[in-house]
Order: structure tokens, then sequence, then C-alpha cells
């Protein structure tokens, strides 16, 4: 049987966190760059929580929440095709067998006229069923990954921020209520919309750093 490296309740935690959408515009994106990283790369260090959390339900009733993880993805970003994704867990399991996993005992099967040994352990389970969960498509049926909301990224060195962030809002909006059967999917009609505004102090202008906030508001 599998050894797992984890509990239950990490695999649970790590595996169906709440998803965030990203939407970069093309200055934002490259502000980013100049660490080779993109936005998304950026800020996951941050995406994990060390403390608790407190969130209250519908009906106002408190909820701690403890090493709260979010996971960030980009908006357009896309999925794996059926054959790329059998091809990355076919190469996960691979990666994941000892090399002399065919030389190890295990218990014998006898049907008919043939014996089978089958190894007693499955150390590629965990990381194939983490890349499972990685390359599944959004099912119609639930809500596992779907997005519940969605960050505008916009460099201050943009020459108009507030226009930017209309456009990529107005994106979003279309991709959601315009094409719903198509992914990513979203967990809710009236998805939750946060601005960010992106500054370099070597080269962003300081006033659009901060009043552009307050505009969004």
């Amino acid at each position: 049987m599998a050894q797992c490296k984890q509990t239950a309740e990490e695999f649970i935690t790590n595996a169906f966190s709440p998803m965030v959408a990203v939407l970069c515009s093309a200055d934002a994106e490259k502000l980013c760059q100049k660490n080779n990283l993109s936005f998304v790369q950026l800020i996951q260090p941050f995406c994990r929580l060390s403390t608790e959390a407190h969130i209250r339900d519908p009906g106002g009733i408190p909820h701690v929440v403890k090493s709260l993880r979010i996971i960030v993805k980009d908006m357009q970003q896309s999925l794996y095709q059926p054959t790329m994704a059998k091809r990355l867990m076919n190469e996960t399991v691979s990666g994941a067998c000892p090399s002399n996993m065919d030389n190890t005992k295990g218990t014998v099967l006898t049907v008919g006229d043939y014996d089978l040994q089958i190894s007693s352990t499955t150390p590629w389970f965990e990381v194939y069923r983490d890349c499972f969960l990685e390359v599944a498509y959004p099912s119609d049926h639930e809500f596992l990954k779907h997005f519940l909301s969605c960050m505008f990224i916009v460099s201050s060195s943009n020459p108009d921020p507030m226009d930017q962030f209309a456009k990529l809002s107005q994106q979003q909006h279309q991709q959601q209520h315009q094409s719903p059967t198509k992914p990513p999917k979203w967990f809710s009609p009236n998805t939750f919309k946060y601005f960010v505004l992106v500054h370099d102090v070597a080269e962003g202008e300081e006033s659009k750093n901060v009043h552009s906030p307050r505009m969004v508001q």
C-alpha cells in the first residue's frame, strides 16, 4: 500500500484550496519579468498563511482556518490537453518508482495457469494523485477547480491604469458570462474582484500608486 507523506488533513488542505484567478496587463507582466518571474510565480511565497485566518459564514458565525493556502493561477493559462496530461502522469509515475522495484518481492497472485507477482507497495501513488488533480479539467457538477475571485494586475507605469483595470475587468466578465461552458470555470456569477497596482520605485509614478486604489474604490 502507499506510504503517504501527508496526513488526510494536509492532503485536503493542499489539494482543495480556494482558487484565485489572475489577469495581468502586458506592462505588469513585463515589470515582473525583471525578476524572471511571472506575477503568479512572484506571489507564491505569500499564498500560504503561517497564522490562523478568521472567516465568517453567511450566518455570521466565525470560523478559524489553520494553514490557509490559496491556489493562484493565470486566468489565460491553457489547460492540459488529454494527450499531454496522460504523458505527464506517465512520466510522474515512472519518476517516482524506484529503479529496483522490479526486483522487489511482493504478493504472488495465481490466476489460472499464471502466477502474477504484485508489488506490495505503491510508492508512486501520492505523486500520481497530485498530478491527476493538477491536470484534471474542472467539472460542471462540482466546484473543486472553480475560481472564487479574480485579481487584476496593472503597472503604475501604465499611462491610464484605471482604463486598463476596466478593460481587464470587462475581459473577465465576457469570458465568464458569454462562454460559461468553456474553462476557466467560476464559483459564482458575482465574482469577487481585486485590483492590484504594481509599483516599481525606479520607474513607476508615485502619484498613480497613491490615487489609483482610491479611485477604484
